[in-house]
């Protein structure tokens, strides 16, 4: 299993940062958790072409997390990729009614030579692929789910956009891999989302292997976040970058 970071950024543009949007690869699975805008651009980059998306996650509703959901029902649509494997599309209940708007308000979006499944989770297990997934109803929105991963090398978990709740200790419990909200240093903690220390606090009490620090605002530029976390977390603390890639397990 490895993740990629496509997108560690917010909605607000920086030059570094693309909003948010991660690609999960196992033995027999590519997948998107989160597909912010940008993000479908950089699956060349790391040597990913549309045909071999298998499925696409998304931990909630908010365009910086989804928007470029467009974008790729748009692209698949060109006869290149006619016949592909079905692309599964995952999210809370509100899916149907998302894609059902897009392609309201953009007829060319609906699937052409290609079959789009989609998929209203509600907490709980599914299958993808050889894998496992567990949603989990994570605090931001009454749509966000956090998505644990796991397959027989190892698991990875997306907490999404977090404020404090126990969830997110039964996401990350064991995980070998925890990719976590941190959107602002902890002196300017906004409703929603978490800070380092909080974010590392739930990795500790999880026991997770390894925290991912990610969805930085610009407020975090010049701060030490790792160190921040590294007070309240003894494990491994990284601090995403996009096209960063962390082999789990193996």
């Amino acid at each position: 299993m490895q993740v990629t970071v496509l997108g560690s950024g917010t909605a607000i543009p920086v030059a570094s940062r693309f909003p948010a949007g991660y690609l999960l690869r196992t033995d027999a699975t590519v997948a998107m958790v989160d597909c912010g805008p940008g993000t479908l651009r950089r699956l060349p980059t790391v040597g990913v072409p549309l045909e071999r998306l298998d499925a696409v996650l998304l931990t909630h509703y908010h365009t910086d997390h989804c928007a470029d959901l467009a974008a790729l029902l748009f692209a698949l649509r060109a006869p290149q990729f006619a016949g592909r494997p079905p692309l599964h599309l995952y999210g809370a209940p509100g899916l149907v009614r998302l894609v059902g708007k897009l392609t309201e308000a953009w007829p060319w979006l609906e699937p052409r030579g290609y079959d789009l499944r989609l998929h209203e989770v509600l907490p709980g297990t599914f299958a993808l692929g050889a894998a496992t997934v567990t949603a989990v109803p994570i605090r931001h929105t009454a749509q966000s789910l956090g998505y644990r991963i796991a397959d027989a090398t190892g698991a990875a978990a997306f907490s999404g956009d977090a404020d404090t709740c126990d969830e997110l200790v039964q996401l990350a419990r064991g995980a070998d891999l925890f990719v976590c909200d941190c959107a602002m240093p902890d002196d300017q903690k906004i409703d929603g989302h978490l800070t380092p220390r909080l974010a590392a606090g739930y990795a500790e009490r999880a026991a997770a292997r390894r925290l991912l620090l990610t969805h930085f605002y610009p407020a975090c530029d010049g701060h030490d976040l790792a160190a921040a976390a590294r007070t309240a977390y003894g494990g491994d603390v990284v601090l995403a970058e996009d096209g960063m890639a962390l082999a789990i397990g193996r």
